[in-house]
């Protein structure tokens, strides 16, 4: 009934449509069609929809995942209820009676205007008065369950002994010896972004990455890539830009200049900006207007396009997929989960 819109900048389009539905239970040599005496396997089928779809094929990959794994937490949670039942020597319906109740949250106004927010574009115009009761009923209907994640979440908290081995789709992705980047090459995490310096959401992002780094340290490593979308007009040029500070070592400057100033994108903001960072201005001024690194920001966008990136931003770590502004704790989680995996 009511979900949440993730945060994106736009999509570019790509113009093949070919579309297929994961089967993950059969393995990449089963064959799964024929022509003639020439057989069609399923990893000739996984590879047709890489290339003709491959945006379409990450989106359904990363559903299936995140459906899975919120699948195989529940089923751990369930265990860990019933095993917390055989040790208090009770039934689990009265474990659930002892401890729902105060995991039970009343609906408050705030939540129910929160919900409003999050979904006003698909009331039809209705009000929050209009929509306030059924969202409050709405709300109800879904603590009890809320309750019990919550207490199963404190019971695997207190676990010593689950360990996840579920496996989520990855994105081998190519880092360029001259892309941006930002933290030690040895760093267990690797965070590459395809980005647009006129996406509001690209720039809303920067705020987390920002805390990430902070809370991260050398353990992780930032990787820039542009993606400039062909309805932001002075997003190519502010690409290019990126470039040229790039070539005098000052990227990550100009990089934060112009993600804080996006009503600031033009060419002539583009040189001022630079000059304000103390760069050499007839250089990047020359590499601007000479368009020398057109060719690199097209490259960019051919190969995020091949690795199925359609919106902005779009991150992966660790070759795990991240589309739109998420906040700090979706990246937090994701960022634990492989340095756990790191030091098995």
């Amino acid at each position: 009934m009511f979900q949440r819109i993730g945060a994106v900048c736009g999509v570019l389009a790509l113009s093949a449509v070919f579309t297929v539905a994961p089967a993950c239970a059969q393995s990449g040599s089963e064959v799964v069609g024929r022509v003639g005496d020439r057989p069609v396997t399923m990893a000739d089928l996984d590879e047709a929809w890489r290339k003709n779809d491959p945006s379409a094929r990450i989106r359904m990959l990363q559903d299936l995942y995140d459906t899975r794994r919120q699948t195989l937490d529940i089923v751990i949670g369930d265990i860990l209820v019933d095993r917390e039942a055989v040790a208090r020597g009770i039934s689990r319906d009265a474990l659930l009676a002892q401890e729902l109740p105060s995991r039970t949250l009343p609906v408050t106004d705030e939540d129910i205007a929160l919900l409003y927010g999050q979904n006003q574009n698909s009331f039809g115009g209705r009000t929050l008065d209009d929509m306030r009761s059924e969202i409050r009923m709405f709300l109800d209907q879904q603590r009890p369950t809320q309750a019990l994640h919550a207490f199963m979440n404190e019971l695997r908290a207190d676990a010593g002994d689950v360990q996840i081995t579920l496996e989520p789709p990855r994105t081998v992705i190519e880092v360029d010896a001259d892309d941006p980047v930002f933290g030690p090459a040895g760093a267990s995490v690797e965070i590459i972004e395809f980005s647009d310096f006129q996406c509001p959401f690209c720039q809303r992002l920067t705020a987390t990455l920002e805390q990430l780094k902070t809370a991260y340290g050398s353990d992780i490593r930032l990787v820039f890539k542009d993606y400039p979308l062909p309805n932001h007009a002075q997003a190519f040029k502010a690409a290019e830009a990126g470039n040229c500070a790039n070539q005098q070592g000052k990227f990550w400057e100009l990089h934060d200049t112009m993600f804080s100033r996006q009503s600031e994108l033009g060419v002539d903001d583009l040189k001022r900006h630079a000059g304000a960072l103390g760069m050499d201005q007839a250089a990047f001024d020359a590499c601007l207007d000479s368009g020398r690194f057109a060719e690199q920001v097209n490259a960019d966008l051919t190969a995020g396009q091949q690795y199925g990136v359609s919106s902005t931003p779009t991150v992966f770590i660790n070759g795990r997929a991240v589309m739109g502004a998420a906040p700090f704790e979706v990246f937090d989680k994701i960022i634990r989960e492989e340095l756990e995996r790191a030091q098995q």
